[in-house]
This record gives structure tokens, sequence and C-alpha cells, in this order.
């Protein structure tokens, strides 16, 4: 009889002895400590049981009480699926607040969502979809900012190591609760480790020294699981060093577990393992690469295919071992045990929230909030902002992201109406000011919705709860297509994904030429001109667009078809045309209204930006300019009004240097979620003084950086290491008021060093300043960082108010990597400790000697 034999019977054995060796099912006591009753069920379990536990969809084991379970969602801002809740500002938008307390207020309203939803289905019972758990979420994304061509910046915290260590920290603690018993929910760190660019994402190879992965890359993971006590890990799709992360047991082993004492369970990104036979070509077989990343500490799979057969298969093979499964099921069921999934509801207080809490007003609020604090002012020449609505009589909003709300990547569908900047703007002007919209229409590619007299009698609108247009349709009639659900006000009339949809109707021409039709989708979209198909995408696909050109004439009725599905998830569909140009026109009239609109008004607020089409996930930028079209739309406008707000929408940092040199007042919304719009009005007309500061520095040019494949961050990256001129640098923001810094004390404790400073609010508004400590450390043989940030605080203060302010900086921080050593050292000798409302503008400044 082999191993595998026995193993079986030993198992069916325990299971048929169960009432004599463990009459008491250990593991269903909800007094007994956790390890125990982990160990008890561990025992209880076949090599079978124990491996369908190390995937992410687990199929359940009906015979011991364990219900299925579907690991994995997302929760940057806000909880991503199943069904609607609240949307905050982009994870970016919240480092940019520079707001820890509230950064974990807004991760306590996503956890109470969350459990909300969950509690909601029956304790999980009624979840029937992958990726769609609401209590283990891929979450947050702490990699670093290192360069503004990656596509997730927007989901990151920024370039700095600290204050994304800081935010990261908080945003675990608020997901996670404060419970000494529970788990909320399980947060999920990610993507570890030197996650960094996305168009070669899953063979590249970055050659990174320890010393630059101690000081720089791994930080903000470092104080995710020391001090959030974070329980779970993610690891990257990318190799470091020549090993993949996957299978990296240095980094899974010795740094997670051997250094910082991780407790938890690592998850791979999804079908990283794969990868391994697939793309780095590490390994030739799935049972190897099974093999492998189960020994350096992988414990779940996210993607459900090597963590199955194939690890079965090896474990066959005598190539894993009993010690290697175990170890990974025991970290998994020890945060399953953790979340309360083996205990009766009444203990967990957790599972008491009601479903009444997502989207409510409170929450809606701190939606707001964050908004809010997230808006960095850039630019405001002789004081043009705020606007005064008594003395303002016209305002025109143009730009491509003025009517419309963009969340960015990895974002949630709101449970009420989303605010627009457009519709914040006309709120807060209420009937004393005339607003004039102008939808974006783009000289560049003369696109436009198709919309109004070219539909003269609507469209009939079929909406299927499949993907195949098949079965009994909702009907209704559209004036439109323009699909996209996620950043639109709820409907309940529409199908969740998957879905499908038909619209038929009459096209109407009013120039006779060539037209060119443009159908944005993700997934699959059709379209007919009297019965001529013109574009036939019918295959999943992330965002694209497809175009097809047809001799249209004016007047004529066209019978028009557009077909379209969507898999899940981010879903949309968007027809538009480019219509024949005729007669003679200035550059400014191929905008469209826009050009009249800015004429006509005194004061022009263009919303201009980027959005996820851009960047995000799978999609890196090649230029960090605003899109050319919108670059020429501001030149013309400017020629004929300079009197102009530009309100930037977007997820990283943008080259805007002739916007800076002529533009009178930019501000920066980030993707400001659900209330942005609101918030942004706010900030536009002076209720509320923005006091944002930039988590990135803003260069002027991707000429002032290394190759973006280059790892080495002392090569000129970020604050810490470029010595040029910048555009607007990390940590800048400005504000309606103006602050004194001054009487700077510096003291050595045992522990810490305390920095304290007078600080006054010495303009005619009250408003918040966001004080940033600095440090340089003694010059210790390598490359010393120009500054480093070790301590910041948002203080609100009222018009002339003064107060001390005191910041410990934690000696652990003052430190750097002795590559001899192969440990941390902080380094005897003087340091320079600055302090100024950001890393350039340095206000105070002294030495002390450690």
């Amino acid at each position: 009889m082999n191993r595998y034999k026995k193993i079986l019977l030993a198992g069916t054995l325990s299971v048929m002895s169960c009432s004599l060796i463990h009459a008491q099912e250990l593991y269903k006591n909800e007094n007994a400590p956790v390890h125990e009753r982990v160990a008890d069920l561990l025992s209880r379990l076949t090599v079978e049981e124990k491996i369908s536990l190390l995937r992410a969809t687990s199929p359940g084991i009906p015979r011991l009480g364990i219900d299925k379970y579907y690991h994995g969602n997302e929760a940057l801002h806000g909880v991503v699926r199943p069904g609607r809740f609240t949307v905050f500002p982009q994870a970016i938008g919240l480092a940019a607040t520079w707001n820890p307390e509230l950064q974990k207020r807004v991760a306590t309203v996503i956890s109470d969502e969350a459990r909300a939803r969950w509690n909601e289905f029956d304790q999980g019972r009624e979840q029937k979809e992958q990726f769609s758990d609401v209590l283990t979420f891929w979450s947050p994304t702490v990699n670093m900012a290192r360069d503004p061509r990656w596509g997730r910046t927007p989901e990151t915290y920024g370039e700095d190591p600290f204050l994304s260590g800081v935010m990261g920290t908080a945003f675990v603690k608020g997901l996670q609760g404060d419970d000494p018993r529970y788990l909320k929910i399980v947060s999920t760190p990610k993507h570890f480790a030197a996650n960094n660019e996305e168009h070669n994402r899953f063979v590249c190879n970055p050659q990174i020294s320890e010393k630059q992965l101690r000081e720089y890359y791994f930080p903000a993971f470092e104080m995710c699981v020391k001090e959030g006590k974070a329980a779970s890990i993610m690891t990257a799709y990318n190799a470091l060093n020549d090993v993949p992360c996957t299978l990296n047991a240095w980094l899974l082993k010795k740094v997670l577990r051997q250094d910082w004492g991780f407790q938890g369970y690592v998850v791979s990104d999804c079908g990283g393992p794969s990868l391994l036979v697939n793309a780095h070509k590490y390994v030739k077989t799935k049972e190897a690469a099974a093999t492998l990343s189960i020994q350096a500490g992988l414990d779940l799979e996210c993607g459900d295919d090597v963590y199955d057969e194939y690890l079965l298969n090896a474990y066959k093979q005598y190539m894993v071992s009993d010690a290697d499964i175990d170890s990974a099921a025991c970290h998994v069921l020890t945060a399953r045990m953790k979340l309360g999934l083996f205990d009766e509801t009444e203990r967990n207080p957790y599972t008491r929230i009601s479903p009444s809490v997502i989207g409510s007003k409170d929450h809606q609020q701190i939606a707001l909030d964050a908004a809010r604090e997230c808006i960095v002012l850039l630019k405001n020449k002789n004081n043009m902002l705020p606007l005064n609505v008594n003395k303002v009589k016209s305002i025109a909003v143009v730009g491509i992201n003025a009517g419309k709300c963009e969340f960015g990547d990895y974002s949630g569908a709101p449970v009420v109406d989303p605010v627009s900047i457009l519709q914040g703007i006309k709120d807060r002007a209420g009937d004393q000011v005339k607003v004039v919209y102008a939808p974006w229409k783009s000289a560049a590619d003369g696109l436009e919705l198709i919309q109004g007299e070219n539909f003269p009698e609507g469209l009939k609108a079929e909406y299927f709860e499949n993907t195949a247009l098949e079965g009994t349709p909702k009907v209704r009639k559209e004036g439109w297509i323009n699909f996209e659900p996620a950043n639109q006000a709820p409907d309940p009339f529409l199908p969740k994904s998957p879905l499908s949809v038909r619209w038929t109707g009459k096209l109407r021409p009013t120039i006779s030429g060539r037209y060119t039709f443009s159908f944005t989708s993700d997934d699959g979209c059709r379209l007919s001109i009297d019965n001529q198909l013109l574009i036939d995408a019918w295959s999943a696909h992330a965002v694209s667009t497809d175009s097809a050109s047809i001799y249209l004439e004016a007047g004529k009725d066209y019978q028009l078809k557009a077909e379209y599905y969507d898999n899940r998830d981010y879903a949309i569909a968007k027809l538009q045309w480019k219509v024949p140009q005729v007669g003679k026109a200035t550059r400014l009239d191929l905008y469209g209204e826009a050009g009249k609109a800015v004429r006509e008004c005194e004061t022009v607020v263009a919303v201009m930006g980027i959005n996820k089409s851009i960047e995000r996930e799978g999609q890196d930028r090649y230029d960090i300019q605003l899109p050319a079209d919108q670059r020429e739309f501001l030149q013309e406008i400017y020629k004929v009004n300079p009197n102009i707000i530009v309100v930037l929408v977007a997820g990283s940092s943008l080259a805007i240097n002739w916007m800076d040199e002529h533009i009178p007042a930019i501000v920066n919304a980030w993707y400001p979620g659900e209330q942005g719009g609101t918030a942004v009005a706010d900030v536009l007309f002076g209720d509320y003084n923005p006091a944002g500061r930039l988590p990135l520095t803003y260069y002027k040019s991707l000429d002032e950086l290394p190759a973006f494949d280059d790892y080495d961050i002392t090569k000129g990256r970020t604050y810490k290491y470029f010595k040029g001129d910048v555009l607007y640098p990390f940590g800048y923001g400005l504000s309606y008021s103006s602050f004194k810094y001054s009487d700077l004390k510096v003291k050595d404790g045992a522990n810490t060093v305390s920095v304290s400073f007078r600080l006054k609010n010495t303009g005619k508004r009250k408003g918040d300043e966001v004080a940033q400590v600095y440090v340089r450390i003694p010059e210790t043989g390598g490359v010393v960082p120009i500054k480093e940030l070790k301590g910041f605080r948002r203080i609100p203060l009222k018009s002339g108010e003064s107060r001390v302010v005191e910041i410990e900086l934690d000696k652990e921080q003052l430190r750097y990597w002795d590559a001899g050593l192969g440990r941390f050292i902080v380094p005897q000798g003087a340091f320079d400790i600055m302090v100024g409302a950001s890393s350039k503008d340095i206000r105070l400044q002294t030495v002390i000697n450690l």
C-alpha cells in the first residue's frame, strides 16, 4: 500500500472514530483558542479536503459543516461587488488627504457595508459569484508609485514609503476592525513585491538591491504587517532578482514571516502559479509550479488551476509533503475561523450590522468629507478662487470630464446618484449664476454622442439577462447609446451583469457625407446600418473602441441596430460618430457648443483629465501630458476667454507646463468618488478651504526620468533623489489661507525624537495645514536620500489661531539598511530635521546629534 492510500485510510479511520477520539469536536468550541480549534479541524480533513481549501473558490466540506467560500474582492475605495455601495475617492485621492484618521473612517465604512451585505446574504450562504466575497478583500495597494507612467498609480498611496505605510496601515485597521476576538474583514495588502509596470507585468524581472528593497519597496508592507496586523498578503506577478514572487521563499518566509512576524495567509495574484509555466518559464509543469509555490509559502491560489489537481498530483508523486499542505491549510483556516465562520452568529458583533447602512446618509457624508479633503489647489493666480456667487454672472462648464463621474479602476457603483462636477456647480450656483454646459466634442477625432434629432423616434432598448440576447428582454425607449452603469445614477431597470442589450431605431442624418461611427465597449459589440454590418467585435475584451465609416444622406432614414454584451464587472457601451464638416469653421468651432459657451460666459470651468481607458490595470501610460486634443482645446478657449479655472480629474501626475504658465487657477480633484461634484463646487465657491497635498511629484517632462523599467530609485526618482526643477513637488498644495511656522524645538528621547513648533493661521479663513517633517540622515557611505518624510499632521486652525504642534518621530524610522551586516542601523551623527509645507517648502530647520 503506497503512502497516498495509507493517508486516505488513516483519514477515513479518523472520521469513523471521530466520536471516540474527538467527541467534543473542538473546532466548533467557540471558547477554545483559535490555534487549537484549527489543529483539531485539520486532524479531521483528508488531503483532498485540505487542498480544496487552498483555492480561491473553495467548494465546502458538508460532512464537517464547512460552507463553500469564494475568497476575494476589491475594496480600494469602496466595495466593488456584488450590488451597490458607497464610492469614495480613489486611493491616490485618499492619500492626498494626508489624514490617516479619515482614512480609517473610510475603511471602517467600507467594512461596515461589506459585513452588512454578508449579513444580507444570510451569512454568505447566498454568495454565488467568484471574486465577489465581502469578507476577504485584495486591498490596499501599497506598491510604490516610483514612475508616473505606471498604469496602477491611482490605486496606490503615492511615491513615498512612509506616507504609503501610514495610510495603508490605517486602511488595514479600518477594514479588519478592533474586536479582540473576531476579524471584521480580511485585508490583503498587495502586490508583494516591486510590482510596478503593466505592459510587461507577467514576465518582468527587476533587479533590485536588498538595500533598496528594504528602504523603499518594502516599508509600506512592513508597516501594514507589523502595525496593521494584516491578515493576508498578495504576491506579485513579476519576478524579483530572477525568482518569481509567487514562489519566492526569501520574500514569503524570510522577510514576511521571519523578519516581520506575519501570521496570516499568502494568496497569489490571480493566475500567478500558472504563469510560472506559461510566462516566466521558470518550471516546465504545473506540478512543479504547485510544489515550489507551496514550499515557498504560498498558501492560497487565486485562479483555481494549479492548486487543484496539480497540487494533488504533486502530493501523490511525493513532491509535496503533508506538512506543506497542513501549513497552508492552517493559515487559511485560521483567517476563516477569526472571521467567525465556524461560530454562532450571536457572539460575533459584526453579524448585527444592518444592510440599511449601505449608502446611508452618514456614509455619504464621509464620502463628501474625503472628497473635500483630497482636493489639491495647484495654482491660484491673483486669488481667482474662490468664486463669489454674488459677483459671478455666468459660468461656462466645459471639458471631457465635466458632465460625467470618473471613479477610476476597481470601482463599485454607488447607491445614490453620483454628483458630477457639472451638477455640483449647478447645485451650488442655484439661480444666482447662469451655468452653461457644453458637452465634450474632440476636435482631434471629432467624435460626439449620437442623440436628439438624429434619433427622431428614439431607440428601442432591449435588455437581456444573459450574454446571448436570448429570452424575454426588458424593454424601454432611450435617446442615445451611452451605457456605463458604474459611473451613472443607479437604475433599478437594468439587469445585473452578465447581460446583453440590443438598440434599434431610425437614424436620420442632417448632413450628407461620410460619417465615422465609433463604438466603445467592454465586452463585445456589433453595429449594423440597414442590415450592413459595420462593426463586429463580438468577443470579450477590456475597454476598446472600434470604428467604421459609411456615406449617409441628409434627411434619409436608416435602420440602426447596435448590440452589446458584458460578462461581469465594468460595463460600457457608447456609440459616437464624426459628422462631415460643412463650410468654413474656426478651430474653436470644431469643439461644438463649447466654443459658443466660452465666448458668452465671463468665467470658464474646464474639467479636464484622463480616465481608466488611459491608466488602469494592464494599461501603462507612455505620455504624462494631457491628451493632445485637450491641450489644444485649452489653448483655443484661452485665446477668447482667459478667465479659466481648470479642474483636473486624474489618478497620477501630469506634465501640464503650458497650463501652469497660462491658466490662472488649477484644482486637482483626482477621482473624487460619488460626492466629488459637490466637493469640487464647495472648493470653487469657497465653502471649503482646500488642504489636500500631493502624494506624488509632478515632473515637467519624461525626459527628466530614467527608463521606465529601471528600478534603481537612486537615479533621480521621486523627491528623495530627484535634484532638478519640478512642476509641483511632493507634499505641495495651496490654501485660501496662509500659515506661519515658528519656534522649532527638537528633543531626543529614549525611542523617539520629539519635533515641536508653533503654527499660526495668518489668513482670513479657517483652514487646514499639513505640516510635514523631513529628515536627512548622516552620511553612511552610500547614496543618502536628499530628505525623507518621517512625520506629518493635518491641523485645522481658525483665522488667527495659533497652536503648538508636536510630532513624534520613531527612531526606528531614522534608519538605513547596512548591506554588510544584513540589518537596519540607526546611524550616529548629525541629523537634519526639516519642517515645512512641502518637500520643497521648508520653513524651519535644525540639526540634532543622535
